[in-house]
């Protein structure tokens, strides 16, 4: 008897887990502060191939950073080695808030985006000037509305 329950919560636990999902995904890598130039590489694993999601670019910054405006190179590689290179212009809006929360900023990219291969996606973000007090890049893949 004790092994059929064993059995039961474990197979029920299986399947309550098994229904869920993060709603965000979100990958980032550290690039260096005082001056951050050279090609960064951000990789996000994807398995689902039917759900529509919204990408936001995102930066992690020290007080160094002054800028309003930052233009990147974003290259992106699907697991079967497709590629696909922008130019992005980065709008950075400033808000009245508390200084932990201020030097982190979201950027929207790409709306109701549906990555359609299984595998390890790869995004290659450049500055095309150098810049100073950007500590992270990130990307953001999150459920569209």
């Amino acid at each position: 008897m004790r092994r059929i329950l064993l059995c039961g919560m474990l197979l029920a636990g299986g399947l309550g887990c098994g229904g869920c999902s993060a709603p965000d995904q979100t990958a980032a890598t550290d690039v260096p502060a005082r001056r951050w130039s050279e090609a960064t590489e951000i990789r996000l694993e994807n398995a689902d191939t039917l759900t529509l999601r919204d990408a936001a670019l995102f930066l992690r910054c020290n007080d160094r950073f002054a800028e309003d405006t930052l233009t990147v190179r974003i290259a992106t590689l699907s697991p079967d080695s497709l590629r696909f290179e922008e130019p992005f212009l980065l709008a950075i809006s400033r808000t009245e808030a508390p200084a932990a929360m201020m030097r982190e900023f979201l950027i929207p990219y790409r709306r109701r985006i549906r990555p359609d291969r299984i595998g390890e996606y790869r995004f290659i973000v450049t500055p095309v000037r150098p810049v100073c007090g950007v500590e992270a890049v990130g990307i953001r893949l999150s459920k569209s509305n």
